[in-house]
């Protein structure tokens, strides 16, 4: 930012320089600000992944639903545009959703003999892919 004529008083009657003043954002646990552009991680689980859905994100000033598409893989990326962060001229920049498949520590029973049949029947193979 800069304030005109707001610095150090100026030598041998000359004008008052100018006050230069920087901002530093500090970075955040959910935001990466780069540019005007804000980057956030989206969690998913594996069905959700495979399958396609519909999440709220949470992003700096409202939440946003954000439709996700089936068959989605981690480190992709979901654009919202202009719901980055505000230059100082009114536009925005863009917030970046980074997937992230979060696998579960811990299954009940049930679920763990559903992932059994689903590697049973599965054809899929991402080494082969």
């Amino acid at each position: 930012i800069r304030l005109i004529g707001q610095g150090k008083i100026g030598y041998n009657g000359g004008k008052n320089g100018d006050l230069f003043i920087r901002i530093q954002i500090e970075a955040n646990k959910k935001f990466e600000l780069i540019g005007y552009d804000l980057y956030t991680s989206l969690y998913l689980t594996p069905s959700e992944a495979a399958l396609g859905t519909r999440v709220n994100l949470e992003g700096i000033d409202d939440t946003i639903s954000i439709f996700v598409p089936a068959g989605i893989a981690s480190g992709e990326k979901l654009k919202i545009p202009q719901k980055g962060y505000k230059d100082g001229k009114g536009e925005r920049g863009d917030l970046t959703a980074i997937v992230k498949i979060v696998v579960p520590k811990e299954l009940t029973n049930e679920e763990k003999k559903l992932y059994e049949k689903l590697k049973e029947i599965s054809k899929f193979n991402p080494r082969t892919a």
